[in-house]
């Protein structure tokens, strides 16, 4: 495979909007099993409808490879219709309909992936079981990353809904595509060998889309400065970089976060994009068990409440917006209210759904009513608009 290194484009010196959005990539999954939204007024309508009129300018849309049963990992899997990509491109479609930017994100797993588990898509593993010796594979592993990649990326331009922005896994940390691209001291040329086929399929198929690398841990600059040193020392180009945002997982505040923001673009002298951000507004699910998020950190739990959740947004907005190159925020996951039929995962056991852990964290209540927190994208829509300019005499 031949990587040529995409021509920079013509820096446009058009002031960017700090964009508002979230995570939707669920939302297909949650309508089929009868999930319904409501705006502030207490209205029905389409979910994507009321996000973007409450102030969504971008939404984050994921691709899993082939999600189903025999896919996933210890003892669970993601429904195989949902977020293959198919199902990527119906709600891109929509999304682009309604003029939201879309930030792509490429698992290159057939389930979840984070820090702890970088599945191999069971079909590239496939291909690799065959070959004679490990160089042949690894070889053959970046060869399917760029061609992938650009063959993901080029469906969407077909369709005339580009993504803005492309991420090149998901809170990849400790690497992707175990073992070929984990983490380790002696593994860093690899995995920034594979980030760069990467970045090289996005650039063929669309140089105008911005490539992310997407960390956790916000806050944490010694971890994201061995890791972007490294790769960066490897060869491997990005645009962005993207990072996950919990109170709950990080303790840090948003104070801390801007301190770390600006000493990233110091070193770095990139744009930055806040990937993944929640906060609960209540401390339990519905039935009174524990969600994922069970405190927000250092923040007191008087602000586990749909106000407490709207006051931590109004402070993160305006400290990422007082941040040089950040982008905007994504929030985590604005969509996925209890539904029954739907968790976090499938069960391989009896192919039932797991908890729904992230409901009391969401954008909308239990019963699908849009919370305060709302109020603030709006907000920053409208402080983001362009002025119109005034007419001459």
């Amino acid at each position: 495979m031949l990587l040529v290194l995409a021509l920079p484009a013509l820096a446009d010196e058009t002031p960017k909007p700090f964009l508002g959005g979230g995570d939707v990539s669920v939302l297909p999954l949650l309508e089929a099993h009868g999930a319904k939204y409501y705006d502030r007024a207490g209205h029905q309508g389409d979910a994507l409808d009321i996000l973007h009129d409450s102030g969504f300018g971008i939404v984050r849309l994921r691709l899993y490879e082939a999600p189903g049963s025999g896919h996933g990992q210890d003892g669970y899997y993601w429904p195989e219709e949902s977020m293959n990509l198919e199902d990527l491109l119906r709600l891109a479609k929509r999304a682009a309909r309604l003029g939201l930017q879309i930030e792509l994100t490429l698992h290159y797993s057939d389930f979840w992936t984070n820090s702890s588990t970088q599945s191999l898509p069971a079909a590239w593993a496939g291909q690799l079981r065959v070959l004679p010796d490990d160089a042949a594979r690894f070889a053959r592993l970046r060869t399917l990353v760029f061609e992938h990649t650009r063959d993901v990326v080029q469906a969407l331009c077909a369709q005339g809904t580009p993504p803005q922005y492309v991420s090149v896994g998901n809170e990849i940390e400790g690497g992707f595509l175990y073992p070929y691209g984990k983490a380790t001291e002696d593994n860093w040329p690899r995995l920034a060998q594979l980030l760069e086929a990467g970045y090289q399929g996005v650039k063929a198929a669309n140089p105008g889309s911005q490539v992310i690398l997407h960390l956790d841990g916000a806050g944490d600059f010694e971890k994201y400065r061995n890791y972007f040193d490294h790769v960066k020392a490897g060869g491997a180009h990005w645009d962005v970089i993207g990072m996950s945002y919990y109170p709950f997982w990080t303790r840090k505040t948003v104070e801390q976060v801007v301190q770390f923001n600006n000493d990233l673009v110091k070193r770095y002298d990139k744009d930055l994009m806040v990937m993944e951000v929640g906060f609960n507004w209540r401390p339990t699910l519905p039935g009174g068990g524990a969600g994922q998020l069970t405190d927000n950190g250092p923040y007191p739990e008087s602000m586990s409440s749909p106000e407490g959740q709207r006051e931590f947004m109004a402070r993160l907005f305006a400290g990422l917006k007082s941040s040089p190159r950040m982008r905007g925020l994504l929030y985590w996951d604005p969509v996925m209210i209890a539904t029954r039929g739907v968790g976090w995962a499938l069960r391989e056991s009896d192919g039932l759904p797991a908890a729904n852990l992230v409901s009391n964290t969401t954008l909308f209540d239990f019963r699908g009513h849009a919370l305060p927190a709302l109020d603030v994208f709006r907000d920053n829509a409208a402080a983001s608009a362009p002025t119109p300019e005034k007419s001459k005499p």
